[in-house]
């Protein structure tokens, strides 16, 4: 069974959308996700899933909200344990378009509600509020969802005006893929619409990709790289990037490495939702603030 539009309309016009499934209306919601960003969606909203995919590399690239112990692993990307996720007995199971191709398989053990909050659209953090919100319906936390996004509102407006009494300077995103190439962020993606909301420069103009990214050679990088940006790299790092990088004269010739206007940030998740974006809100404020006049 899936949850179409016409239960969306159902929830817009009052009508809960779990009110149309039985198993929703008298019993908490067990969710089962296989995706991070709606995990740390309903973790937020005090309804953690009770199985997810891949929890075993959470630490990795989420790390905030800490990932309860009660979530069970239900196997890794798109190669999932049905047997482990009917033992679940979910009421509920969250898809994205890349793994809503499991669906024909999922929909048999549970309803099937695909978010879908990277699009052709390219406005990441608008399509996560409303995903927010449709999963708040879904998991009988709707006011949670509404009182979470006025929260998450005013957080970034503070952030904002705390920033607006500095002089910022651009920034450049990046995590490293290996020792010679980086995947740079820019158009399209969840940091970028954090740096509009906040006011802050992105030095990264190129295209990007649907997922609001390029990947290119650390030498593109550095020829178009403003002299007067910060460089933010995200964790995680390999090992064996950071000794390569110190004897690269491509990278120590880098205006921004001479100036020492670079810093190594934990795991944003960079395809998240609602807590990512304020997650990497709150850690460029605590660099910048640090690092300005």
């Amino acid at each position: 069974m899936s949850i179409d539009r016409r239960h969306l309309i159902k929830a817009m016009a009052g009508v809960p959308i779990w009110a149309t499934f039985p198993a929703f209306a008298d019993s908490p919601v067990r969710i089962v996700s296989l995706d991070y960003a709606a995990a740390e969606t309903l973790i937020t909203l005090k309804v953690p899933p009770v199985g997810l995919q891949a929890r075993d590399h959470w630490h990795r690239w989420v790390v905030e909200p800490a990932l309860p112990d009660s979530v069970i692993n239900i196997g890794q990307d798109l190669v999932v344990n049905m047997e482990v996720i009917a033992s679940l007995k979910p009421d509920l199971i969250i898809t994205t378009p890349y793994t809503d191709t499991l669906r024909p398989q999922l929909q048999r053990l549970a309803p099937v509600h695909k978010i879908s909050v990277y699009d052709q659209a390219g406005t990441p953090l608008k399509n996560a509020y409303r995903e927010t919100l449709e999963l708040g319906w879904l998991a009988k936390r709707s006011d949670q969802a509404k009182a979470f996004l006025q929260a998450a509102d005013h957080e970034f407006d503070t952030i904002k005006q705390s920033l607006s009494q500095h002089k910022v300077p651009p920034v450049s995103l990046v995590s490293f893929m290996d020792q010679r190439h980086v995947r740079v962020y820019g158009k399209s993606g969840l940091y970028q619409t954090v740096l509009d909301r906040l006011g802050i420069e992105n030095a990264w103009t190129r295209p990007t990709n649907y997922w609001g990214f390029a990947t290119v050679g650390l030498e593109e990088l550095a020829r178009h790289a403003p002299s007067d940006m910060h460089l933010i790299i995200f964790e995680p790092v390999l090992d064996e990037v950071k000794p390569t990088l110190a004897k690269s004269p491509i990278w120590r010739s880098m205006p921004v490495v001479e100036k020492e206007n670079f810093t190594i940030f934990p795991p944003v998740l960079p395809f998240g939702m609602v807590p990512s974006a304020l997650r990497f809100a709150r850690l460029i404020r605590q660099y910048l603030q640090g690092n300005v006049s």
